[in-house]
């Protein structure tokens, strides 16, 4: 097992060290065993890694149900928990899973070029597109985000590892994470916090609305002030926050939810986007109740969530596992980390895959959303 999380811009990080156990459910009737392992684990003084696929939705939903539960095709587990004994934490350069590998500052880069190819074609993507502005119209919901896989070369002789390091050190985020389980390996560049405990409090912070940066420093500056002045892009955060706001609400300390930041814009090295933050106290609600009232971010479903997660299941041909999803840690106190797992690579048995995607509104355009998806694909390029 290899479980190293990264805030690569506050230059600290987190190691798991030690694996005691491996707690997985492959079936929703498992579930609520592995909930209980992973708090018992806890309440023992394990931090424990989580890797929580997207599909993991349609289990805590009760007004979702999963035909695909069950299936034989679709052998491997939704929830996956990695028990450890211990964890360190540390600055990124000096963590000793991070030294081992080529560092991503100054680092050379490694012989790799993945040449994203899309999952599906752009024929389908834009009749896809046109069936959820129906939708819109119809009033069956507001935004879908809509996404379609990428599949990356790979060669056999690449350790993820140090593919890893060097994309999160040319490409700093918030909440990266390299975790190995088995023959699958989750390398995640994630900007975005889905929610995290600190003591009583929860925090949310979604991402919604991204543009992309230029050379120019002008025309990057417009761009950004572009963004954030966009009608379109403040209408989908703002779905999006209230979404959250309804969810939190549900376990959250009545009078307790509360907005203290919204449309700030946030410069990546390759997109800038605009987030908002959205805090709620909750003493005492287990991991597994909040999952249920929050999980998968609303950020990546669209709004209402129920419709919108009905809407991506029909149309999206193709299972998104651990994209779109969530990666992060839990520690013994309870508090815990957890990202919304966008800009992830999911590598299993040399098929390597990573996710693009967007929010569609009655107003999007299909060649604008194909584009975006391809520039949003920039993080991989190899120089």
């Amino acid at each position: 097992m290899t479980c190293l999380f990264e805030d690569r811009l506050a230059d600290r990080a987190l190691r798991l060290l030690d694996p005691v156990a491996r707690i997985a459910a492959h079936r929703r009737a498992e579930l609520p065993a592995a909930w209980a392992a992973i708090e018992a684990a806890r309440r023992a003084g394990h931090w424990v890694a989580l890797l929580l696929d997207y599909e993991l939705g349609e289990w805590l939903e009760p007004g979702l149900p999963d035909a695909r539960d069950g299936d034989a095709r679709d052998p491997l587990p939704r929830l996956t928990a990695l028990v450890h004994a211990r964890a360190e934490w540390g600055p990124c350069a000096s963590t000793p899973q991070s030294a081992a590998v080529m560092a991503g500052r100054g680092g050379a880069a490694p012989a790799w070029d993945p040449r994203p190819r899309p999952g599906t074609p752009r024929a389908g993507h834009a009749q896809a597109i046109e069936a959820i502005r129906a939708g819109i119209a119809r009033g069956d919901y507001y935004q879908i985000n809509y996404t379609l896989p990428l599949h990356l070369d790979w060669p056999p002789d690449l350790d993820p590892a140090q593919a890893y390091a060097y994309l999160a050190g040319r490409h700093p985020v918030s909440h990266a994470a390299c975790v190995r389980d088995g023959n699958r390996w989750v390398l995640s560049l994630s900007p975005e916090l889905f929610i995290a405990r600190d003591g009583a409090r929860l925090r949310v912070r979604p991402m919604k609305g991204t543009a992309p940066r230029h050379a120019d420093p002008a025309w990057d500056r417009q761009a950004g002030e572009a963004l954030q002045r966009s009608a379109k892009n403040r209408a989908e955060n703002l779905m999006i926050v209230d979404l959250l706001r309804n969810d939190l609400g549900r376990i959250a300390v009545p009078g307790s939810v509360r907005v203290p930041a919204l449309f700030d814009l946030e410069a990546y090295p390759s997109v800038w986007t605009l987030t908002s933050t959205v805090e709620a106290e909750a003493p005492d609600v287990p991991l597994a109740e909040v999952m249920r009232a929050l999980f998968p971010c609303g950020s990546v479903t669209g709004a209402p969530k129920i419709a919108a997660m009905r809407a991506i299941r029909a149309l999206e041909q193709r299972r998104r596992g651990i994209y779109c999803g969530s990666v992060g840690w839990l520690a013994p106190d309870g508090d815990f980390s957890l990202n919304v797992a966008i800009r992830t690579i999911e590598l299993r048995d040399g098929q390597a895959q990573f996710g693009v995607g967007g929010g569609i509104v009655y107003d999007s355009r299909a060649a604008d959303e194909w584009e975006e998806c391809l520039w949003k694909a920039r993080v991989l390029n190899p120089d």
